[in-house]
C-alpha cells in the first residue's frame, strides 16, 4: 500500500467519524430543541388569536349596545360574535395544544 492511499483511507475514515458524530449529537440535542420551541410556537399562536379577539369583543359590545336601538345591525352582532368566539377557541386550543406538548400535568 502506498503512502498515498493510507492517507486517503485516514481522511475517509476521519470524515466518517465526524459524520457520525454529528449524528449522534443530532438525535440526542435535536428532540430537546424541538419541544421547547413547539410550546412556545404554540404559545404565540394562542396569544395572536386572543389579541385577535379583543378589539371583535369591543365591536360586539358596540354593536350590541347599538342593537337595542337599531334593529338592522343584528347582521353586524351575528358576525362579530362568531368571530370572538372562533377566535377564542383557537387560541384556548392553542394555548391547551403547548400545555400538552410541554407534558405539564392538570390541576384537578
Amino acid at each position: 500500500m502506498k503512502l498515498q492511499d493510507a492517507i486517503r483511507l485516514a481522511r475517509q475514515a476521519k470524515k466518517h467519524a465526524n459524520v457520525n458524530h454529528a449524528r449522534r449529537f443530532a438525535q440526542h440535542v435535536v428532540p430537546e430543541v424541538v419541544r421547547p420551541a413547539r410550546v412556545i410556537w404554540n404559545q404565540a399562536i394562542g396569544a395572536l388569536f386572543i389579541l385577535l379577539a379583543v378589539p371583535a369583543i369591543l365591536k360586539t359590545v358596540q354593536l350590541f349596545r347599538s342593537f337595542q336601538t337599531d334593529p338592522k345591525s343584528g347582521f353586524g352582532l351575528g358576525l362579530s360574535l362568531i368571530f370572538v368566539v372562533v377566535m377564542l377557541f383557537f387560541g384556548i386550543g392553542s394555548f391547551m395544544k403547548a400545555r400538552r406538548i410541554a407534558g405539564t400535568p392538570r390541576r384537578s
